[in-house]
C-alpha cells in the first residue's frame, strides 16, 4: 500500500467533519455542474446508510464535493477527533490525508488507499453520477491489521496524549483486512450513486411536475381571462371597456410586458390609440394620430404591412430611428407589433407589447401573440357588426340619413323637449318633383346619386340638433327644434328655412361619376307648427303630409297646413 505525497495545502479545520470545509481544489470541473445533482440529494437518507454502515464496520464515512464541502458524513472516530484532530503535528497528517486522498481520486478515477501518518488506514473514491464525476467519498479511520501499539504509545507520549486513554480510543478502531477493501468501497460508493440518482431523478420529476402544475395554472388563467373577453363581447360592454381588460389581463400574466391596441382609422387612414393603460400618457398622445407606414415604429409598420414587426431595440432598430427622443423619454426598448386583421384580412389595427430592457418574445410568448389578437380582432369586429346593424335599423342605407324608426324616436324627444321649454318646433315634409323621369331616363344608379345630393343639401341647412330623415323613395322629414317660445316667431324662422332648402333644391344637380348628367330637381314642402303640450307626433306628421300633397297639387313650393 503506498503513500502518498500531498501537495495541496488545507488552512486549518474545524473539528466537526460534517461542518468541516476541505478547501481544496483538485477538479477542473465547473461548481454549478457538479452541484445541480448533489443539490437533490436526500441527505436523510443518505446519513442513514452512513450511520448504519459505520455501526455495521465501524467505518467513518463522508461524502465532500468537488470544492471540498462536506455533504453526509457519519461520525468520525473517537481516537480522530479526540486525539489526532487536537493536536497541530497530527492534525497536519490527517489534513495531509484528506487532500492527498482527494487528489489520488481524481486523478486515477478509481479509489484510492493512504496510510495515514498518524498510524490509520484511509481511503477515497470518486462518485459520479450520470458519468459525471460529482464528489468523492471517504472511508477511513481503520486498520488492515491488528495495530503495532508501540507506535501509538510513542504518539501518546509525542503528543502529551493520556496514554490509557489514547490506548482504548485506538481499541476502538475496526480492523478491515486489505483484500476486503476494494469491495466495501465499491459498494459504499454504489450506495452514494444510487441514492443520489434516485434523488435526482425524484427532483427532475418533482420539477417535471411544478412545471407541468404551472403550466395547467398558466392555461387556466388565460383561459379564465379568455372567458371573460368573450363574456364581455357577448353582453355587449363597450368596445373600450372590452380592450382595456384585455390588456390589464395580459399585463398581469406578464408583469413584465406593456401592452397598447390601436385601431385603424379608415376615414382619416391614422392608429388610434384604444388601450394602453400602463404606457406613459405623454407616449400615448405622441402616437396617437400616427400615419401606418413601412418604417413608423413596430406597430405603424404593422398595420401598414399586415405583418408582425419584431424590434428588439428601440435605439437601434432602423423603425424606431425617427422616435429615439420619445423612446428615451419614456424609458421604453424593446416592442414587439402583431396586426389585428378580420377573417377577410383587412387590418383592424395593431397590438403592441413593450418592455422596459431590449430583448426578443419568448417562444411561449409568441405563440399568445396571436391568441391576443384574435381576441382584439373578434371584440372589433363584434362592435363594427354592432354599429352596422344599428346603423341598419336607425338609419337609410342609401343617404345615411335617420330612417323611419329612428325619426319616430326624434319626433318624440323633440315633442318632449318642447313641452319642457315652451318652445313651438316645425316639422317639414319634403317630396321631389320629377324624380321618376331621373330613374327612367338615366337608371336607378344616377337616381341614387341624386338622393344623397338631396340628403346631402338637406343637411347642410338645417342645424345639428334637427333631424333630417329619408322616409323612402323621394319622400324626405326634418324635425325643427326648439324655434320660439312665439308660435308667429316659430312659423315665421320655419318658413324662411323652408324657403332656403326649396332654393337649395333647385340648384341643377350635375353627375359627371358616369356620364355628364344635368337634371333640375326641385321639391314640394308641407310644413307644421306643433308644441308638445298641444299637439300628438302621429297626427304633425300625417297633417304635413297632407299639405305637402296641397302643395304638389297648387304648384306650390312651400304650403303650410292649416287646421279648420
Amino acid at each position: 500500500m503506498g503513500k502518498f505525497k500531498a501537495d495541496i495545502k488545507f488552512d486549518v479545520q474545524n473539528l466537526n467533519p460534517v461542518l468541516a470545509s476541505w478547501q481544496f481544489s483538485a477538479s477542473n470541473q465547473a461548481p454549478d455542474a457538479q452541484q445541480s445533482v448533489l443539490k437533490t440529494l436526500d441527505l436523510n437518507l443518505l446519513n442513514s446508510i452512513f450511520e448504519n454502515f459505520q455501526k455495521a464496520l465501524g467505518v467513518s464515512i463522508a461524502l465532500i464535493d468537488l470544492q471540498g464541502k462536506v455533504v453526509s458524513s457519519s461520525n468520525w472516530q473517537r481516537v480522530c477527533m479526540q486525539f489526532h484532530r487536537q493536536h497541530p503535528a497530527s492534525l497536519k497528517n490527517c489534513i495531509n490525508s484528506d487532500t492527498t486522498l482527494a487528489n489520488e481520486a481524481i486523478k486515477q478515477q478509481n479509489y484510492a488507499t493512504y496510510a495515514c501518518l498518524n498510524g490509520l488506514i484511509d481511503c477515497a473514491a470518486p462518485v459520479k453520477i450520470n458519468n459525471k464525476h460529482v464528489a468523492n467519498l471517504y472511508i477511513g479511520q481503520f486498520f488492515i491489521k491488528k495495530p503495532d501499539l508501540n507506535f501509538f504509545k510513542q504518539q501518546a507520549k509525542a503528543h502529551n496524549f493520556d496514554e490509557d486513554s489514547y490506548l482504548k480510543a485506538i481499541a476502538e478502531v475496526p480492523i478491515i483486512p486489505e483484500s476486503k477493501i476494494e469491495a466495501m468501497m465499491k459498494l459504499i460508493a454504489f450506495l452514494a450513486e444510487q441514492v443520489a440518482e434516485l434523488s435526482h431523478s425524484n427532483y427532475k420529476a418533482d420539477r417535471m411536475l411544478q412545471i407541468v402544475e404551472q403550466q395547467v395554472k398558466n392555461r387556466t388563467h388565460e383561459l379564465e381571462m379568455q372567458n371573460q373577453i368573450l363574456s364581455m363581447i357577448s353582453h355587449g360592454s363597450v368596445l373600450s371597456d372590452v380592450l382595456i381588460q384585455l390588456v390589464r389581463q395580459i399585463e398581469a400574466q406578464y408583469p413584465e410586458i406593456l401592452c397598447s391596441i390601436l385601431l385603424l382609422d379608415d376615414a382619416q387612414y391614422c392608429l388610434r390609440v384604444a388601450a394602453a393603460p400602463s404606457l406613459p400618457q405623454t407616449f400615448n398622445d405622441a402616437i396617437d394620430g400616427l400615419t401606418p407606414g413601412p418604417d413608423v415604429g413596430s406597430c405603424g409598420s404593422a398595420a401598414y404591412s399586415g405583418q408582425a414587426v419584431m424590434a428588439e431595440d428601440l435605439l437601434q432598430h432602423p423603425h424606431w430611428q425617427a422616435y429615439r427622443e420619445l423612446v428615451l423619454l419614456n424609458d421604453l426598448r424593446a416592442c414587439w407589433s402583431i396586426p389585428i386583421k378580420n377573417a377577410q384580412g383587412k387590418v383592424l389595427g395593431a397590438f403592441g407589447f413593450y418592455q422596459k430592457e431590449p430583448g426578443l418574445p419568448s417562444a411561449e410568448f409568441s405563440s399568445k401573440m396571436s391568441i391576443f389578437s384574435n381576441l382584439a380582432e373578434l371584440a372589433i369586429s363584434r362592435s363594427l357588426s354592432a354599429e352596422h346593424i344599428h346603423k341598419m335599423a336607425f338609419y337609410d342605407h342609401l343617404t345615411g340619413l335617420a330612417n323611419r324608426r329612428l325619426l319616430d324616436d326624434r319626433l318624440q324627444l323633440a315633442f318632449k323637449q318642447s313641452k319642457r321649454s315652451n318652445s313651438f318646433g316645425a316639422l317639414l315634409f319634403i317630396d321631389l318633383n320629377h324624380f321618376k323621369p331621373v330613374n327612367d331616363r338615366f337608371g336607378h344608379k344616377v337616381g341614387d346619386l341624386l338622393l344623397i345630393e338631396v340628403a346631402n343639401r338637406l343637411t347642410n341647412q338645417v342645424r345639428e340638433v334637427d333631424t333630417v330623415a329619408r322616409l323612402g323613395g323621394d319622400e324626405f322629414v326634418i324635425v325643427l327644434c326648439d324655434l320660439d317660445c312665439d308660435a308667429d316667431k316659430a312659423k315665421t324662422l320655419a318658413q324662411q328655412l323652408a324657403e332656403k332648402i326649396s332654393a337649395a333644391l333647385a340648384e341643377p344637380h350635375v353627375f359627371t361619376e358616369t356620364l355628364a348628367v344635368k337634371h333640375s330637381c326641385t321639391g314640394s314642402i308641407g310644413a307644421n307648427l306643433f308644441h308638445g303640450a298641444l299637439h300628438n307626433s302621429s297626427d304633425v306628421l300625417r297633417q304635413a303630409d297632407m299639405a305637402m300633397y296641397q302643395a304638389k297639387q297648387q304648384a306650390k313650393a312651400i304650403c303650410w297646413f292649416e287646421s279648420r
